[in-house]
């Protein structure tokens, strides 16, 4: 038998814990669909009620996702790769994430050059790239996406109207836990960096002096 690999023990660390929490988090979730189903009866739910079991069922959401994002970290990455464009796949994306209100969309997609990816894989860190930009706008603002190509690379440029990057923050924004957000792991950026790297691709991030932040990722055509 050949040599564990080093971070065997934070996968098995990270499966026990998804599996040990989970399970009460279903069992909330159940209890949760059961007073709803009871108390709502013949003439609906309290408001009040309603409200608080809403509540529960957003936060067991949210802890299920966390759960999530650790053991898709935790874990090497198997790509299954097909031929596909970028601008196909951030098309996609935005598509299937209704953006709030108050956040302009300006796309600017398009080219034919192609890469070979594991399509949702990409789609997953696309999709985490886009929710930052959206966070770091609550009041509204406006969010750029769009496609170029260099020598050898595709890319996509995701920028937002929100307040930038710190600069000390610049060095460890794709690092895992790291996090400037009063909630959160701070693993959406950095699953967002493993799976390009994984696609042999690269992930930048910057701060322009006028305000802003842009992300830029480059795919191998």
């Amino acid at each position: 038998m050949g040599p564990r690999p080093p971070d065997d023990p934070l996968r098995r660390m990270a499966s026990v814990v998804g599996h040990e929490l989970r399970n009460p988090l279903a069992v909330i979730g159940n209890s949760a669909y059961f007073l709803k189903a009871k108390l709502s009866g013949g003439a609906g739910l309290d408001p009040k009620v309603a409200k608080h079991l809403a509540i529960i069922e957003s936060e067991i959401r949210r802890a299920d996702g966390l759960i999530a994002d650790i053991l898709v970290y935790s874990r090497p990455l198997e790509l299954a790769t097909a031929p596909g464009s970028v601008s196909k796949l951030a098309e996609e994306v935005l598509l299937a994430r209704p953006l709030p209100k108050g956040v302009k969309l300006v796309k600017k997609l398009g080219g034919k050059a192609r890469v070979q990816a594991d399509a949702e894989c990409l789609k997953a860190a696309l999709g985490r790239i886009l929710d930052n930009a959206v966070e770091a706008m609550p009041e509204g603002g406006t969010l750029r996406v769009a496609s170029f190509e260099e020598p050898g690379w595709s890319g996509l440029e995701i920028s937002d109207s929100g307040p930038g990057i710190p600069a000390e923050a610049l060095a460890d924004i794709f690092q895992p836990f790291y996090t400037t957000k009063p909630r959160g792991l701070g693993l959406g950026l950095a699953l967002a960096r493993k799976i390009v790297e994984a696609h042999q691709g690269r992930i930048l991030a910057e701060s322009p002096a006028g305000g802003g932040a842009v992300f830029k990722i480059l795919l191998p055509d």
